[in-house]
């Protein structure tokens, strides 16, 4: 059996982050709200990579590292996400009046088709919370971008995000018309919107750090929404979406790197595996 690797003082720390990145006397950038709004999210992007990391580890204290993790992200989710609901400043999904039997489908015209003019059936209501879920991932994102929008300090990185928000009020538009096309509203967000300020409370590296962020999470997330759509059109609709996400992350990737922001992981020591062998 092999030895579990040990962590020793030699290994790099990564800059990550540093105090040059936060300007704590920057004023309020944005209207109250957002800031748990924005940590409500982020736990959803961690939840989703805590339990994708305890399914790739193997050793037991790994495994207990992020299995603590989950669960303080879940309780840190819970209160956030009771916070916005008891002060208005988040909308519920829509309801739906529950079945009173179990049916199934009977017709492959169930699936419809790509045809846009085509009939189309009432969305299920798997389709509708994954709709749901990305128009408002969306509204939070689009209301994070334009706070970012305004107050960055490169020309580029300011058209970037202002790039990004016309990305998200497309992606928003679609989806919210798809969901009426079945009577069916979603109430969006009603705070967290940017402030007149245009003082950066945080440095363009972290911003697009976010913002890349958040762009993986969407590809994820409209990833899921297409394998668990039975309606033809709504992967379709997804994939394009996927595709636009995928191609404003791949140039914020190439910003990252043209200003020295992106660092490298750690790679395999290929001639050092190939002597062990």
């Amino acid at each position: 059996m092999s030895e579990q690797p040990q962590l020793t003082s030699s290994v790099p720390i990564p800059v990550g982050f540093t105090a040059q990145d936060v300007n704590k006397d920057a004023p309020r950038l944005y209207d109250h709200g957002f800031d748990i709004m924005f940590i409500r999210l982020v736990k959803k992007i961690s939840m989703a990579l805590h339990v994708l990391n305890i399914a790739m580890s193997f050793r037991e204290d790994i495994i207990s590292l992020y299995k603590e993790l989950t669960a303080f992200t879940q309780e840190t989710y819970r209160i956030c996400t009771k916070y916005l609901l008891d002060r208005g400043l988040i909308g519920r999904p829509p309801y739906t009046t529950m079945p009173q039997s179990v049916e199934f489908v009977k017709d492959t015209a169930y699936l419809g088709s790509l045809n846009p003019f085509s009939e189309k059936r009432t969305l299920n209501t798997i389709e509708v919370a994954h709709l749901y879920h990305a128009i408002e991932s969306n509204t939070v994102g689009m209301q994070m971008i334009l706070g970012f929008a305004q107050s960055a300090q490169l020309p580029e990185t300011k058209k970037f995000f202002y790039q990004g928000a016309e990305l998200a009020k497309s992606i928003i538009k679609e989806l919210s018309e798809t969901l009426l096309e079945s009577d069916v509203t979603a109430t969006l967000p009603s705070g967290g919107n940017a402030t007149e300020s245009t003082v950066p409370p945080f440095s363009d590296k972290l911003m697009m750090y976010c913002v890349s962020l958040f762009c993986s999470f969407s590809l994820g997330g409209n990833s899921l929404g297409t394998v668990f759509s039975l309606r033809n059109d709504l992967p379709a609709k997804m994939t394009i979406f996927m595709k636009d996400i995928f191609e404003y992350a791949h140039e914020a990737a190439k910003m990252m790197i043209r200003n020295g922001w992106l660092e490298e992981p750690p790679q395999m020591d290929r001639h050092k595996q190939l002597a062990e062998v």
